[in-house]
């Protein structure tokens, strides 16, 4: 009679188990990349009441008499058969189309491989075998993102393993001639900005001394018509325009020599300027730029005076301040112009303290790096991570490798929605020397997944299938709980025997 309770209890214990893994299903219907699972059952050790007899001349044979003892837990199998593809058109998403998991992993080792870290650049790349320098995950949950350096990482913030782009990392010699040329730069700024408020102001000076010469000609011109009055209001206005156009040319005679002081150093500084130019320019190849700034700021032709009240103002007076102030607005272009190629040069000095990407792979593992100036970027179906940096150009931050193994289930779930590489799911490593980056696969080659960008991985949980087993499961536990009291009730009528 004890026997049954015994098998009962493990009949309970195995289905408590699969409801288990039932709900763990259920409850992940909405995790990317998910693989359910499913328990199996086998029966526990049968005891031997009689032994199988082989037939005799006079007998046929008997077989064994056993009695079973209950059941076990058979195995817990992950299914790896792929999920429904959701699309999510965010160009960081990614799923894949067959089979394979992505490496990603946390790093173990800073010294083997080359990181950006605070204000140091790094190439990316992985010294040596990868599994030295990283600790190894793998995930179907294609949920990316790009952290603070643009690197790609998941959402736990492990790094994205693959092979990196080809990326140059600035000398020594690159980042002190920059910074040489960028102190050039500085010490032209305030020269230029004192340059372009002194300019703005003498052309303002220019432009209200030519009106009040205008102004006095004019109220001149209509005093004489009208048989010059000593007093009247046409006297009146030609004297109030004449001590207007005094005060203006007083104030006018120290503006320009404060421009022409202004001009003076603003050509100084453009030659010590030029030296930092020529300087940074001379060798190659670090493009091309203004080589020399040849615009002069000529003094402006004076002085001007007022002439005797009542007397006209002469033509060639006028006509000097018009090309005064047209020579001013020149003066303003060129000053833009030069203010544009100070740019343009300042520019091409920071390009040599940053570091630069080409438009093909490194060959090498390593990360992969979204440099975060980069106008756009996206992902192929191969995991050619491809962007357009600051300058319009076309180049290659690496390459999303897929990882696969020859008995999938054998993967430990870690959490997170990653696996790990265990005893029976078989070796990345083919040859025992570490993992390497042609151990990893290109996606879409070798009947290896291909990679679908803009879209996730769905769960490969089926709601309908888990409901049943779930019902399957309650009824098989109310089942063993029956044999546990029906055996009871039995044994509770052996204790009334007693009676």
């Amino acid at each position: 009679m004890l026997r049954s309770l015994y098998s009962g209890i493990s009949g309970m214990k195995n289905f408590q188990t699969k409801l288990d893994v039932i709900g763990n299903n259920i409850a992940n219907v909405n995790t990317y990349g998910f693989k359910k699972s499913r328990v199996t059952f086998s029966d526990l050790v049968s005891q031997q009441i009689a032994g199988a007899a082989g037939a005799t001349q006079t007998t046929a044979g008997t077989n064994p008499q056993q009695i079973g003892l209950g059941s076990q837990i058979s195995s817990i199998d992950t299914i790896h058969s792929s999920g429904a593809t959701q699309t999510t058109s965010r160009t960081l998403d990614l799923a894949l189309s067959g089979d394979g998991f992505f490496p990603v992993g946390t790093l173990t080792d800073l010294s083997r491989i080359n990181i950006d870290q605070g204000n140091q650049i790094g190439n990316n790349l992985i010294i040596g075998v990868i599994d030295g320098a990283v600790d190894l995950n793998y995930t179907r949950a294609g949920n990316l993102y790009m952290d603070d350096k643009g690197y790609l990482v998941t959402a736990d913030g492990m790094y994205v393993i693959g092979e990196a782009g080809e990326k140059t990392v600035p000398s020594t010699q690159a980042i002190q001639k920059s910074q040489n040329a960028l102190n050039s730069i500085g010490n032209f700024s305030t020269p230029y900005g004192n340059m372009m408020t002194g300019l703005e102001d003498i052309s303002k000076e220019a432009n209200e001394l030519l009106n009040a010469y205008q102004e006095y000609n004019d109220a001149q011109t209509n005093y004489l018509k009208n048989e010059s009055p000593a007093q009247g209001t046409l006297y009146n206005s030609m004297v109030s325009s004449y001590g207007a156009l005094t005060t203006i040319l007083n104030q006018f005679t120290p503006a320009v020599t404060n421009f022409s002081n202004l001009a003076n150093n603003f050509r100084n500084s453009i030659t010590t300027l030029n030296g930092g130019v020529t300087q940074f320019n001379g060798s190659q190849p670090f493009g091309t730029i203004v080589r020399e700034f040849t615009t002069t700021v000529s003094p402006i032709v004076g002085p001007f005076t007022a002439p005797g009240q009542g007397t006209a103002v002469p033509d060639t007076t006028l006509s000097t301040m018009n090309t005064v102030i047209s020579n001013l607005n020149s003066y303003m272009i060129d000053l833009e112009k030069i203010g544009q190629s100070v740019v343009n040069f300042e520019g091409l000095a920071e390009d040599l303290q940053k570091p630069q990407f080409s438009n093909k792979l490194s060959g090498e593992a390593g990360l992969i790096q979204i440099p975060l100036d980069a106008q756009s970027f996206s992902i192929g179906s191969d995991g050619t991570v491809t962007f357009v940096n600051a300058k319009g150009e076309l180049n290659v931050a690496g390459q999303v490798r897929i990882a696969t193994f020859s008995n999938a289930s054998g993967l430990e779930k870690v959490g997170g929605n990653s696996f790990r590489q265990s005893a029976n799911s078989g070796l990345i490593d083919k040859n025992n020397n570490g993992i390497q980056l042609d151990e990893l696969s290109v996606a879409g080659e070798d009947g290896v997944a291909s990679i679908v960008a803009g879209a996730l991985e769905m769960s490969n949980v089926d709601l309908s299938e888990e409901f049943t087993e779930m019902i399957v499961a309650q009824r098989a536990f109310q089942s063993n709980t029956k044999i546990i009291t029906t055996s009871d009730e039995i044994l509770q009528e052996l204790m009334g025997l007693k009676r």
